[in-house]
């Protein structure tokens, strides 16, 4: 994104300026009762609120590392939640919290990288997340019966 200049610096100089004597004199005037209004120009402001509109969009927008930090974060929470779930049934605990932890994390939205190496991996683990809650769930059912 590119951002050009808005204002020219010589054109705020330039209207600065009211008379020879300074704004003094000006400011005289006002306090004196002057009754005749002058129209006054706000162009200024408008200016700095889409700048600051500009730089708010601007650190809104994620960058492409972000997205590939979320996306291996997600693979990395995925991955130490199969461990869990391992370590679960290999002692006889109950697996229960770990599934239902398993499954939120599996259903939560995905952030989707620019690399396509990561995101065949990040597939690769969510697939094999799916296969082994379908395992456990028929398991139960089968037990339930």
């Amino acid at each position: 994104m590119r951002i050009e200049k808005t204002r020219s610096t010589q054109a705020s100089r330039a209207s600065g300026k009211s008379s020879a004597g300074g704004d003094g004199a000006a400011f005289s005037q006002a306090l004196g009762g002057s009754t005749s209004a002058t129209p006054v120009s706000t162009t200024g402001g408008t200016v700095g609120v889409g700048s600051v509109a500009a730089l708010m969009a601007l650190q809104g927008a994620e960058d492409p590392l972000e997205r590939r930090r979320k996306a291996e974060r997600r693979g990395r929470q995925l991955l130490e939640g199969l461990d869990r779930l391992k370590i679960d049934l290999l002692e006889g605990g109950n697996a229960g919290p770990t599934l239902a932890r398993l499954k939120d994390a599996l259903e939560s939205e995905r952030a989707q990288s620019d690399d396509q190496e990561l995101e065949s991996i990040i597939d690769q683990i969510e697939l094999r997340v799916e296969v082994e809650l379908a395992k456990l769930e028929t398991a139960q059912r089968r037990s339930n019966l």
